[in-house]
């Protein structure tokens, strides 16, 4: 069970077990990790298992190369498995660069026959054989990509091939995804005032997150990092004065620094903008309060020199061919004479069309969630914003106005720097990083407005937990009709039991099944958390999953 984890420090040992330091206090002997930590990882394990399944589901109903720019991705993870880290003069042609790959990767772009087109299910693609490995020349346009990601992704590759080897390397990207979120989720349980910055991160955590956490492809790592560090840094400055509790902060904003400044050359660029708006909700004194601690020293400077290697990376980078980071013809489509003002006003209008993309846009932008998904998370955003109105003092709500300033003005300055080169490129889940933190801002400005446990609070929670588990189930089980059957402009949910086209691995329904359960248990640890020690499944189903979990421990007792 998810408890709400212990935020008032370590709990006094026997006698026996403590040895008398000399300053006077105690000390634990043959332990050297404080009862909070140990909370604080147990809490982390609990929360990663949860994303772990929720992902990994996700990935199996995903077509292989259904993800944007999966197959360029791919063959990048494959070559930089292999040791080929840099682009090298004469191995750039045209658009992107050629590497030796086995031939099954190579040519793992046919698998995309579905792309952009609606009505077409995925059945389309051709089988991969698993014994087609013979190395020959892929080409991908994610040559000038820092190689950390890729290395770790593409391991799988090296000792698996054909169909389940593509899905490994997902699964592998996946878990590195779940266990940053994780990680920013225990960094804001460990707040004085936890529950609302909570509820915000469970808003944030929409459908597209869920997707962008299925494809061989940075942009996930990117979200996921962004949002743990921000959410580090915070637990960080609110325990300025007893950093004992956020060792589990202070891990994940070192750590999730390093492996940003090592996915995209933007992403530093998110991680200032996280820290910037953390650091409008405290006062100077606790900014400063944080570096007079020891382990805070050690893992920033840690994390500096990872840091360093990823802006090393960039400039090296700049002395790569000159086409080995170009997009393949018909993506990038600059337009001539075009100012970067012109294109800094338009994305600033063009600001609220990218809110679907936050909630649920998948596939190559042609697999959008229904409606109903997009209204249910439209108005739990509306709900958060009109809260944080209502707070007073007004200076509580600075760090989120400012997040939702940099939501709007980041994305069109970097467009209008790119777009005499690339054109109009900006898509919505470019921006995540910073709609994570605008959320999650909303919360944290939120956290001192306290959480009500009286029957009409529980009543409306319990109703909003079950309707975001049934717009989450909608969403994925609309996106799976998109590749079983494809979208046509006539219903055809039956035609998905009576004749689908495709079927992912275990089959749809057997898919949709375990998401369904695995979202109850996620909304059910949840409430626990939000209300200690009260029920959120009805007395019968508990007992009987209580039942179950009972004989399931003695059997493997046994």
């Amino acid at each position: 069970m998810i408890n709400q984890p212990a935020t008032k420090g370590p709990t006094r040992l026997g006698a026996s077990e403590q040895e008398l330091r000399p300053s006077g206090r105690f000390r634990s002997r043959g332990r050297n990790v404080s009862p909070a930590t140990k909370a604080g990882f147990g809490f982390f394990i609990r929360i990663f298992a949860l994303l772990a399944a929720l992902i990994s589901l996700w990935i199996l109903a995903t077509p292989l190369m259904a993800y944007p720019d999966e197959p360029a991705h791919t063959i990048k993870a494959a070559a930089v498995a292999r040791g080929q880290f840099f682009p090298a003069p004469g191995e750039s042609y045209g658009n992107g660069i050629h590497v030796q790959v086995p031939s099954y990767i190579a040519n793992i772009d046919s698998q995309r026959c579905f792309a952009f087109l609606k009505a077409q299910p995925a059945g389309c693609a051709p089988d991969i054989p698993v014994d087609d490995t013979y190395t020959t020349i892929g080409v991908t346009s994610a040559g000038l990509y820092n190689p950390l990601y890729y290395w770790f992704v593409g391991l799988p590759s090296l000792f698996m091939s054909g169909a389940p080897a593509i899905f490994a390397m997902r699964i592998v990207s996946g878990l590195m995804s779940a266990a940053f979120y994780a990680a920013g989720f225990t960094a804001l349980s460990r707040l004085r005032h936890p529950k609302w910055p909570m509820v915000a991160a469970a808003v944030a955590t929409t459908p597209m997150v869920f997707f962008l956490a299925t494809g061989v492809n940075p942009n996930s790592l990117e979200v996921a990092a962004s949002m743990a560090a921000f959410c580090g840094l915070v637990s960080v400055l609110e325990n300025s004065r007893k950093l004992h509790l956020a060792r589990p902060g202070i891990l994940a904003v070192g750590v999730s620094a390093a492996t940003l400044a090592n996915t995209r050359n933007v992403s530093l660029l998110w991680l200032l903008c996280g820290a910037i708006v953390a650091c409008l909700f405290f006062r100077g004194a606790d900014i400063v309060a944080i570096f007079r601690n020891r382990l805070l020293l050690i893992v920033a400077g840690l994390s500096a020199i990872g840091v360093a290697l990823g802006v090393i990376w960039n400039f090296v980078m700049l002395a790569a061919p000159p086409s080995a980071g170009e997009a393949p013809a018909g993506i990038s489509n600059a337009v001539e004479g075009l100012r970067p003002s012109n294109a800094f006003v338009t994305m600033l209008d063009r600001s609220f069309d990218f809110v679907n993309q936050y909630i649920g846009v998948a596939g190559w932008l042609d697999a959008p969630v229904p409606q109903a998904v997009l209204m249910f998370w439209n108005m739990l955003l509306i709900a958060l914003l009109l809260m944080v109105f209502l707070m007073r003092p007004a200076r509580l709500q600075l760090g989120f106005w400012a997040a939702i300033g940099m939501l709007a003005v980041v994305p069109a300055l970097v467009q209008a720097a790119l777009v005499t080169s690339s054109g109009f490129i900006w898509q919505g889940r470019y921006s995540l990083p910073l709609f994570a933190i605008a959320v999650i801002s909303a919360g944290l400005a939120l956290r001192f407005r306290k959480f009500q446990a009286n029957l009409t609070s529980r009543t409306l929670t319990k109703i909003l937990l079950w309707a975001a588990c049934v717009a989450h189930v909608y969403g994925f089980v609309y996106i799976l009709r998109r590749y079983v059957v494809g979208i046509p402009d006539f219903a055809n949910w039956l035609v998905m039991f009576t004749k689908p086209d495709w079927q992912p691995p275990l089959s749809w329904e057997v898919l949709t099944l375990l998401f369904a359960i695995a979202l109850v248990f996620a909304a059910s640890k949840l409430y626990h958390f939000l209300y200690p020690g009260l029920p959120f499944l009805p007395a019968p189903v508990s007992r009987a999953l209580h039942w179950a979990a009972r004989r399931q421990s003695s059997d493997a007792a046994k």
